[in-house]
């Protein structure tokens, strides 16, 4: 009898989009991207890419190079400052799923919010969370108990997750935010002492990873 083929669970990151951060010299950065996976294996100068691109993104200007007459304190303002309302953060990027087996991999869209991740805990009672656009990645609820998540709408690469697993993993994601969250004010406690406090609290908000999941007891 020939063996049964190992089946390989999907996997569920959450990713920023990164743009290039050329002749930033507030702090150190890494070269990476476009997407960075947020978890608490990263780096102080990965944590310093995520810190100036959610500021970037969220300045006035949308400008990704700070004059040099900028401080720390000063750059992480849009972070710090941002209100509570949901949306008045926002960090680019998503939840990016992988089937390790195919290679299969489906990426954020365009204009996708990582502060909006806990919408995918709402797909095993039929919603299909928006991922963004241009690719428009989307949700097929199928009758064999899995979902399909497609890369875009014109029903390219998928990556198939069965429901009763993709709770575990979306709560996979919760920690890993939770990690980088830890990484996140040791780098705050050296770059931005005065501001740590703000900065984290502030991103902690918006991502949502402190918060009581829906429906839990206070």
């Amino acid at each position: 009898m020939r063996p049964t083929a190992a089946r390989h669970v999907p996997i569920l990151q959450p990713v920023l989009e990164v743009n290039p951060l050329d002749g930033f010299t507030l702090w150190p950065v890494a070269e990476v991207g476009p997407w960075l996976v947020l978890s608490g294996a990263l780096t102080a100068a990965e944590v310093g890419t995520v810190v100036a691109r959610i500021a970037a993104y969220n300045h006035v200007d949308d400008r990704t190079v700070w004059p040099e007459d900028d401080d720390p304190l000063t750059a992480v303002l849009p972070v710090t400052t941002a209100g509570p309302e949901p949306g008045s953060l926002v960090v680019p990027g998503g939840l990016r799923l992988t089937d390790p087996g195919t290679g299969a991999r489906v990426d954020p869209g365009c204009c996708s919010g990582l502060e909006d991740w806990r919408a995918w805990y709402e797909i095993p009672s039929g919603a299909s969370p928006d991922q963004g656009h241009d690719p428009d990645p989307w949700v097929e609820h199928r009758a064999d108990g899995t979902v399909r998540v497609w890369a875009d709408e014109e029903r390219g690469s998928h990556v198939d997750v069965r429901v009763d697993e993709l709770v575990r993993l979306v709560d996979g994601v919760r920690a890993d935010l939770a990690g980088f969250l830890r990484e996140l004010r040791a780098w705050a406690d050296e770059v931005v002492p005065a501001g740590a406090d703000a900065l984290v609290e502030s991103l902690d908000r918006h991502l949502q990873v402190s918060a009581p999941a829906a429906g839990a007891a206070p």
